[in-house]
């Protein structure tokens, strides 16, 4: 475990002032925070020189829009960001981490120094991150709390029938309607995160900023449930920080019977993927449906991975508008992209339970997949041949440059299924 020496407490006045737990086992003081903050900000904004803060804080790296310093008596860092616009400071963004550089607190602040939001990650005794509190710093009170690794549910979905797998950044699951589409066994959900390392497959993807992680798999399900509502799913959070986890992730799959995975990912990275196509060579009989990715490419010339992986036991898929032509974006390939589908207007249930829109070769698949699991539901004994064959049948061969088999104008009807 990281452990990070609390603030020393040097004037009563400070002792009385209100405090905010950061974790179980340490305390960070805002209010002491926030005074590094402002004195940081007047310094940028305003130039105002501060011997307390150039005496306390090392400078470990600096560009023109960032700066990286390090306060070894408090035993943290700190990365300090800036966004100018016609040479003036508009908006600042402090983020304080242990020595270790986990993430401990965000503030942001525009160009007055007035902070306008502070988050602060609260880790379990695994080091684990299990919720954001967003503080009000004008009082030091808890206004939000937002929970990364909440209780599962108890629901009684038991089927091992034509279970979809879905690898992603995992699903909200306290979303109450998606309950009836969640596979269990023994009342227990069928699925893992293998980020994280436990049984709580919880939709956050932290890489990008962890204050503010993005979710994705929720949206995915939503699609899936939707489309394939006879069909249960078994959540998956994939491995960001280790990707030869997928040998393990890819085996669970197969020890739960699932036959039918969708996989919106891809990078252009190949050593991201060596696993998983190892796994994917050693279970056959496990189909994938992936995406072709969003970067504009022809991916026969610039290889996504998985996509552009020459396996039988995957189908790649890109996003067309409702006319069949090639969605804004969506990557392309004569013999790397199988099929072509709509999916640049896809009706969703985001990560608070609310109906939005999106699109992008993310949703092709969870449209493919879902029509693929329903083709499964009335043909049990379909092999991987007898569902490209039908797929194929749905095909119109339109967009004959950008893809191998063709355009299916809409896969949420049953033609050739019923």
């Amino acid at each position: 475990m990281i452990l990070i020496n609390k603030f020393l407490i040097l004037s009563i006045f400070i002792i009385l002032l209100p405090k905010v737990s950061f974790g179980n086992t340490n305390d960070y003081e805002l209010y002491e925070v926030k005074n590094y903050h402002d004195q940081f900000c007047s310094k940028l904004v305003s130039n105002i020189t501060n011997k307390n803060i150039e005496d306390e804080w090392i400078t470990t790296e600096k560009s023109n829009n960032y700066q990286l310093l390090i306060n070894n008596n408090k035993k943290i860092k700190l990365k300090l960001q800036s966004f100018v616009r016609k040479k003036e400071i508009q908006k600042l963004i402090f983020t304080f981490y242990s020595l270790l550089n986990k993430p401990i607190i965000e503030l942001r602040s525009k160009k007055n120094c007035k902070i306008n939001s502070a988050r602060v990650l609260i880790y379990d005794k695994k080091d684990i991150p299990i919720k954001i509190n967003s503080v009000d710093m004008s009082n030091y009170n808890i206004i939000e709390t937002k929970f990364l690794n909440p209780d599962l549910p108890i629901i009684n979905n038991e089927s091992d029938k034509n279970i979809i797998g879905l690898i992603d950044t995992g699903i909200n699951y306290t979303i109450e309607k998606f309950e009836k589409n969640i596979a269990t066994k023994n009342k227990k959900i069928i699925g893992y995160d293998f980020w994280d390392n436990d049984n709580k497959p919880f939709d956050s993807d932290p890489r990008q900023n962890p204050f503010y992680p993005r979710h994705h798999g929720t949206t995915v399900f939503s699609v899936l449930s939707k489309e394939a509502p006879a069909s249960k799913i078994a959540p998956y959070r994939f491995p960001a920080n280790d990707m030869c986890k997928f040998k393990d992730l890819i085996d669970h799959i197969a020890e739960n019977s699932i036959k039918l995975v969708s996989l919106s990912m891809g990078s252009d990275n190949i050593l991201d993927w060596v696993c998983f196509k190892e796994s994917l060579e050693k279970h056959k009989d496990i189909l994938f449906i992936v995406s072709a990715g969003n970067n504009g490419f022809n991916i026969d010339n610039k290889p996504i991975y998985p996509a552009s992986f020459d396996l039988d036991n995957i189908i790649t898929v890109t996003s067309s508008d409702q006319t069949g032509r090639l969605g804004r974006g969506s990557n392309y390939g004569r013999y790397s992209v199988d099929f072509i589908l709509p999916a640049e207007r896809v009706e969703v249930i985001d990560h608070r339970g609310v109906r939005a829109s999106t699109g992008g070769t993310s949703y092709a698949v969870p449209r493919l997949v879902a029509l693929i699991s329903r083709y499964m539901n009335k043909n049990p004994n379909s092999s991987k041949d007898d569902i490209l064959s039908f797929l194929k049948k749905r095909a119109i061969k339109k967009g004959e440059k950008i893809t191998r088999y063709g355009w299916i104008p809409d896969p949420s009807d049953n033609y050739l299924i019923d």
